[in-house]
This record gives C-alpha cells, structure tokens and sequence, in this order.
C-alpha cells in the first residue's frame, strides 16, 4: 500500500474497533480534565497564573470571538506565539472552533511565513510583539497581509484602539475567581479531523506540513504521559518551544493538561529563567534535549538552585552522549526517560523501572502496544527505522513527498537509523540522509548549500555537521568565495532574504576549492579535520 491509497476513516475506524482511539476530539478530551480538576492549577506564565475554571473561561471567550471574526471549521490559521498563557488559550480555542492551527517556531522568518501561506491559503495569523526581542507581527504586516491572503492579523499585546494598526489584539485572560461557569460546548469538531498542523525540520528547504487528527493525537499525547507517569500531582516545565511536538504533546502540556497536572512556561531554555522557575514552581518534570542539558549541568556547578522538587527529566530528538545522562542524574538528582519521537508518529520512551543500561544507552520502547516497529536491515544491524500504529499520520498536506515515505503495506519510512536490542529497545544511530541536530532544530545541509548559492560572492559551498558542546552540533560551510564574503556577511544575507537565524551556518572556513574524492563526492572527512582545526585556534585565541 502506497502512502496515498491510505485511507484515512478505515485505518481510524480499525483502532476505534480495538478500543486505542476514544472517538473524542482532542478539544473535548481537554473540556472533559478541567472539568474534574476546575479548581487545580493549570497554567504558570510571566502573562497569567490560570487554573483549569480560568483556563475554561477564557477558552469560552476567545472561541466566541474567533467565531464573530469569521473564522470557521476547516479554515487554516498560522500561529507563531512564544511560551505563554496566551499560546495556550489561543491554540485550544482555534481547536475548539474547529479551525486547523499551524504551528511555527519562532525562529522562522519571512520564508517560511511566505511559503505557508502559498501552501495552505491560511485566513488569519496569529503573532508575537516581543520575542527575545523580535516582532513576528510587524514582520508580517511589512510583508503585506493581504499580498499572503491573510485577512486577519492578530497579535498578542498592543494598542486596543489604534485605527492605524492593521492587526487586532488577543482577547484578556480570566485570572480573577469564576463566578459564573460559561456554558460547555454543545458541539465539538469531528474526531477524525486535523487538530492541527506540526512541521517537520526534515531535510528539504521548506517545512514539510504534517497533519494531526484529532483522536489519534490525544492518544499520543495520553500514551505519552502515562508513560512518563505524569498525573495531577505532575508540574512540567516547558522551556523549548511549545510549537514543537516533544514539548507539546511528548508528553508536554497537552500531556499535563490531560491529566490535571501544572504546566509551568519558560520563554527559552536559558538556565538563570528555568531554574528559578524549578525553585519557585516546585517543577518535577522538564524535557530537554541533550544539547540544553549539557548547558544546565554545567551552570548547575555554579548557579545557585534547588532542584529539589525535581524528580525527572526527559531527553529527546538526539541520543546522550557518553556521560552525559549519569552527570544530569548525579547534578539533579533526578532519573531520566530517554526518548525517541517525531511529529509524523511513532514515541518511545524508557520507563521509569528500566535498569541503568537501558534508561542511558537506549532511546526505549513504543508508548503502545498497537505500534508496530521494525528496522529495514539486516538482523541486529542498523537500518532505516520504519513504523506504523494508531497515531502515525497519514501524509503530508498536499500529498508533498507522501507516496515515497510509506512502504507498499504501509509504514512509515522515519528517515532515522538504528536498531532494536534483544529486549525490544531502541537505539538511535543517525539520519538515513544527512541533518543536522543544531539545539533541537533539524538544519538541513542541502537547503542550507542551496542558500548559501544565492549569496553575492560565493561561487561554491558545502555544508556539514561538526560535534558542539553548546549547541550539540554546529552548522559549518566551507565556501569559495571573493574576498570579504566572511559568516557577519553571511548572516546579513540570510536575515536580509527571511532566512530563520538558525539556519545560517555558526561556521564558516574558505576555501580555494571544494575538496572532492575520487568518485565526484565532498571529501568531509578533509572539511571536517580543517572545521576542527580552524575552531580550536578560535577558541585558543578567544582564552
């Protein structure tokens, strides 16, 4: 079965029939937890503290404002909020509505917004004023709203009434006691509709669009929790950004929100606002990826903290290196849930009782037992990872790239490597097609090569991952370029074309030619010692 003669409702209706899908919307799911924990804290955020009664509140309004605005089922919004109350309210109400939510990092930039917009025909886009710094809602109103179809822009703080301005504001969160209850929704979207959008870093230029059904992505986000054994006593501290499937739904706030617990928001990773936060919040549960983490052992040495509430940490989108997950153990005396997941499908995770080797040498099993994973290799060798099950997502928006990822009976080809051990847990080896894992983000090294083609001055480019200890991996390009043409020029280029800033390389080494091997390939080997070299006399100089 090709991945576009899957269908949908029968693959729906067959987990349906064995009792993993619940035929309930995600939004209802939702209603249905603060309506058993209404006077539990659901939300901690610099915007608004909300219990699940205030939370409730403010979705009533928001969803009733939306609805006055125009907005109807099936219309796609683009949503690029920072961590806040707002995001929260914002994304549960354009669910509710049964609008489709595109979910952007805040890191993209003019590109990505333009190439949305061609793409899904959204009607409004929802923005930021101030992240770190950036106005994502003047960087689309320069743009042109009407030029990108948008006939709505909204923001998330600024003049209520200035007749100048071309975006209307976010409604205001209920933060005071609820007197009176807003009645509960009579209606809620079909089950079997897209919740929302979530896009993929992969490796081509653009964010490749994934679809995420209601039902099968509540029980994703429900395995996901109980898993991690996240319940009403459960305080998770989001710090990457909640645009993304690990700190949204793996098992991040959707998870917590499930199950009555307090989803407490960092603006970013940075250690002196999330460990304070830990402090004051009591947090007991964060996720992270192995880059940040190595951040926070370190400045845990340092920075005066208590970490005293915290029980577990969750480490995602790249395998530990060695050492690290004893040193995060040891530092917050803490266990860890290595996990492996993606925004197409498939979530593993060690468990709680995993024994040492397996919690810190593999990335565990699936979340349910309906998940089918099995490794396109040789037994016990590495191979593509491939999986199916209730939660895997049936293809792209517009079918873009949907045939080739699925297999002839239907899995899911990851694009990852690794292997199953004897026990039935993963180990995550590497990319099938090579990426980049800078801080989370996949950096694709041809979009990247591609870019750099178009900067005044280079004639050649190739672009390759090295090890960092900051970042994970950092992005290097070995270019041949006029002289002067140096990464600030780089960087100038890139922010001047729209180009989100964590795709500009963090490494740039010139040189007289791209060095090729004798069958035509980029010799990276040779790049990568001259990368090391390059990058240890920087560091020497900068002592």
């Amino acid at each position: 079965m090709r991945g576009r003669d899957i269908d949908r409702n029968s693959v729906l209706k067959h987990y349906e029939g064995t009792g993993h899908l619940a035929r309930k919307s995600l939004c209802q799911e939702l209603f249905e937890s603060s309506e058993i924990y209404s006077d539990h804290v659901a939300v901690i955020a610099d915007d608004a503290h909300l219990t699940y009664a205030q939370l409730e509140q403010s979705l009533c309004v928001f969803t009733e404002e939306l609805r006055e605005s125009g907005l109807s089922p099936g219309d796609h919004v683009l949503l690029q909020l920072p961590n806040t109350a707002a995001y929260v309210v914002t994304l549960l109400a354009l669910m509710r509505v049964g609008a489709i939510p595109t979910l952007l990092l805040p890191a993209h930039r003019e590109a990505e917004v333009a190439a949305l917009c061609e793409s899904l025909h959204p009607v409004a886009y929802i923005g930021g004023r101030d992240h770190l710094g950036f106005d994502t809602v003047a960087m689309v109103e320069a743009m042109g709203p009407g030029e990108l179809g948008l006939k709505e822009l909204w923001a998330d703080n600024g003049p209520t009434h200035d007749k100048e301005s071309s975006y209307r504001v976010l409604p205001g969160l209920f933060t005071a006691p609820i007197s009176t209850k807003c009645s509960p929704p009579t209606k809620w979207p079909d089950p079997r509709s897209v919740a929302l959008n979530l896009l993929s870093g992969g490796t081509t230029n653009m964010p490749k669009i994934i679809p995420r059904v209601h039902e099968a992505y509540a029980y994703n986000t429900r395995a996901a929790a109980q898993c991690c054994g996240v319940g009403p006593d459960t305080v998770y501290l989001a710090v990457l950004s909640t645009s993304h499937d690990f700190a949204l739904a793996q098992p991040g706030i959707l998870g917590t929100l499930l199950s009555g617990g307090t989803v407490v928001l960092c603006t970013s990773a940075a250690f002196d606002e999330a460990f304070p936060a830990i402090a004051t919040h009591g947090v007991t549960l964060t996720a992270l990826v192995p880059a940040v983490a190595q951040v926070w052992v370190e400045a845990a040495e340092w920075f005066p903290a208590d970490f005293s509430s915290l029980e577990r940490i969750i480490i995602g989108a790249a395998a530990l290196n060695d050492g690290l997950g004893e040193a995060i153990q040891d530092r917050f005396g803490v266990r860890i849930h290595q996990g492996y997941g993606m925004g197409e499908g498939i979530t593993t995770f060690t468990r709680n009782d995993d024994p040492p080797a397996v919690i810190l040498g593999t990335q565990g099993r699936p979340i349910s037992d309906a998940d089918e994973l099995v490794i396109d290799g040789p037994g016990g060798e590495p191979g593509e990872i491939l999986e199916k099950g209730p939660y895997t997502f049936f293809g792209y928006e517009g079918n873009r790239d949907t045939p080739d990822c699925f297999t002839e009976d239907g899995f899911f080809r990851t694009g990852d490597r690794g292997y199953l051990t004897e026990d039935g847990n993963l180990v995550l080896c590497g990319r099938v097609v090579e990426q980049i894992n800078r801080l989370g983000e996949n950096v694709s090294p041809s979009e990247v090569e591609t870019l750099l083609s178009g900067t005044p001055g280079i004639s050649a480019a190739a672009v390759f991952p090295m090890p960092d200890r900051a970042l994970g991996e950092r992005t290097v390009a070995a270019i041949v370029a006029q002289p002067g043409v140096n990464r600030s020029a780089i960087l100038d280029d890139f922010l001047t074309r729209g180009v989100a800033r964590y795709k500009v390389p963090d490494q740039v080494i010139t040189v007289d030619e791209i060095p090729l091997i004798n069958i035509g390939k980029v010799d990276k080997k040779k790049l990568r010692a001259l990368a090391a070299a390059q990058f240890t006399d920087r560091e020497s100089e900068q002592s």
